[in-house]
């Protein structure tokens, strides 16, 4: 056994041990072909309900920079494909990581938000996932994670159908045109979030 396939499936065992935890449309992730995961974040538990939902393909998860750097987690980081970035200023090498772990065949993982909302309610998307899912000609699966965090308590992982950029592969567009687009698959996640946890 690999062991990206040894903490996948850890991270199954504490989601089904320690809490509630279900499923909804895990048949909305393609078997093949380019996709970038998206969903909200409010814990640092939150990549082990993701990593527990995927089973069909493998993950390359995105951290902000500081995680690589504590041992042993950016050891763990890297083991499972992680890719490291500066949220405050993305490089062009890990742009290229990242775009290249999509056409490699990895789902990479994004928190549209670019960072935990730790305060009710969700916060504004950023550029990056968009840019991100245009470049590398991706398509986009939003991913609602509903749950209070609580120790036993239920875990719903609502996985929405794809949604694709193909209309905008060939379009010149701003800053402000992919924080659109991000901001359209958060609305997604946000309304999904509400239906599922009860909050319409």
């Amino acid at each position: 056994m690999s062991f990206y396939n040894f903490v996948m499936g850890l991270f199954r065992v504490i989601s089904k041990v320690f809490y509630k935890y279900e499923v909804i449309g895990a048949e909305n992730i393609p078997d093949e072909g380019n996709l970038i995961i998206a969903a909200n974040h409010k814990s640092n538990i939150d990549p082990i309900f993701i990593g527990a939902a995927i089973k069909n393909r493998k993950l390359a998860p995105i951290g902000k920079k500081e995680l690589f750097n504590i041992k042993p987690i950016g050891y763990i980081l890297k083991k499972l494909n992680g890719i490291s970035i500066n949220r405050e200023k993305p490089d062009v090498s890990t742009i290229k990581n990242i775009l290249r772990a999509v056409k490699d065949g990895y789902v990479v993982g994004i928190f549209p938000e670019g960072t935990r909302i730790k305060e009710p309610g969700f916060g504004d998307a950023k550029a990056g996932l968009a840019m991100f899912a245009i470049k590398s000609k991706a398509m986009v699966v939003p991913i609602s994670i509903i749950t209070n965090y609580k120790l036993l308590n239920k875990v719903t992982i609502y996985i929405d159908k794809p949604i694709t950029f193909e209309e905008y592969y060939k379009e010149k567009l701003t800053s402000q045109d992919y924080e659109r687009l991000s901001q359209n698959v958060l609305e997604v996640i946000k309304e999904n979030y509400y239906i599922y946890s009860g909050n319409k």
